[in-house]
């Protein structure tokens, strides 16, 4: 365990920032925790990750020479966890204790009373209200030095709820921009038997309720009556799948809206879209929208959470109402026939989306690490 680092807050110093995430998939989250710590570790910080025993997040973090510690996490009630995250951070001495997932941000409230000294940073991905409850208040209390939220709107729901305004940053989510390639246009729409005037509709989100796919095929049965030729996919795993299968059955969509389950290839999926769609309902930024507009995939997306914050209605996408399957069909439509209108947001959507670059996302994630060390 590398230790040479003596603790300090002087600006300029090297710091040592432990990272902890307890998933089991691979969402945007995840892969949000590796590109911060590769960017961190590029800037000549000391960065170790705990992450489940096996997880994607553990494997790719390995892949990438990163410090990863795995850690047998289950839930936060998880005393267990907890003593073993203490004895950890004993060890590896942070200055920085970040932590990116719910229950990872409950786990750490025991580990930080044995093992008292490094400050707290939660990130926040989701624009869910807090719920009232005790526990709620020891787990969002003054033990957490700094929240990161990756838009506005999820910053605004933590002041609503009480959280202190000076104790919430935004700081949005990244990509990777140089490491995202071309993908193979005709695979999937091969695949799909897509002819020479069929569409490629597509959705990239984990299969969650507020998600909202179900809605999305709603409004594809309409979309559908319409324009025939039109394919769908939604890519993803999570809960939902197996009602997301009834529905499509019971909607009469089989083989016209496809679950694609988990992709390694994303860049083939984007590649071969017309168009993107997201159907949430809630939502804190969704990384997915940013990668579609890199790879120049038109927008249809839901006016809810951070989403307009990426997605200016009528500039480089649509914008509808959420659980308006209706509005989501016409708008669908609309770029579908209007073929000018979607090269605009097109090409908008490619400028846009150069804001997003992860070495942005890393510059203010060390920033608010230096604010919370100088409190």
């Amino acid at each position: 365990m590398p230790s040479s680092l003596k603790r300090g807050k002087c600006p300029g110093d090297p710091l040592r920032v432990l990272q902890v995430d307890t998933a089991t998939s691979w969402r945007g989250g995840e892969n949000q925790v590796l590109l911060l710590s590769l960017g961190l570790r590029s800037r000549g910080h000391q960065v170790g990750i705990v992450a489940q025993p096996g997880s994607p997040l553990a494997k790719r973090a390995t892949m990438r020479g990163l410090y990863v510690y795995p850690l047998r996490m289950r839930g936060e009630g998880d005393l267990q966890a907890m003593v073993q995250l203490g004895r950890l951070m004993r060890r590896f001495r942070p200055h920085i204790l970040h932590f990116h997932t719910s229950h990872a941000h409950a786990l750490g409230w025991l580990a930080t009373k044995l093992s008292p000294g490094p400050r707290v940073v939660v990130s926040r991905r989701v624009d869910f209200h807090l719920r009232r409850s005790p526990f709620k208040r020891f787990k969002y209390g003054p033990w957490v030095t700094r929240y990161l939220a990756v838009s506005q709107r999820i910053r605004d729901v933590l002041i609503e709820d009480g959280i202190s305004p000076e104790r919430v940053e935004v700081v949005y989510s990244g990509l990777d921009l140089n490491r995202l390639r071309r993908g193979n246009r005709e695979k999937w729409r091969g695949e799909l038997g897509l002819g020479t005037d069929g569409f490629l509709v597509g959705n990239v989100a984990s299969l969650a309720p507020h998600k909202a796919q179900t809605y999305l095929l709603l409004a594809a049965k309409e979309v559908l009556h319409l324009l025939p030729q039109v394919r769908f996919v939604i890519v993803g795993e999570g809960e939902l799948e197996g009602k997301l299968k009834r529905e499509i059955n019971h909607l009469g969509l089989q083989g016209r809206v496809n679950l694609l389950g988990f992709q390694e290839d994303m860049a083939s999926i984007y590649s071969a879209l017309d168009l993107f769609v997201l159907s949430s309902y809630l939502e804190g930024l969704c990384t997915s929208l940013l990668e579609a507009m890199f790879y120049g995939v038109p927008i249809v997306a839901t006016h809810t959470g951070g989403i307009p914050e990426i997605v200016e209605d009528g500039f480089n996408g649509w914008l509808v109402p959420p659980r308006d399957p209706q509005a989501m069909a016409k708008a669908i439509v609309s770029l579908l026939k209007d073929r000018e209108l979607a090269q605009k947001f097109s090409a908008q959507g490619k400028i846009v989306v150069r804001k997003f670059g992860i070495e942005e996302t890393v510059r203010r994630t060390e920033e608010v690490y230096r604010k919370a060390l100088d409190r």
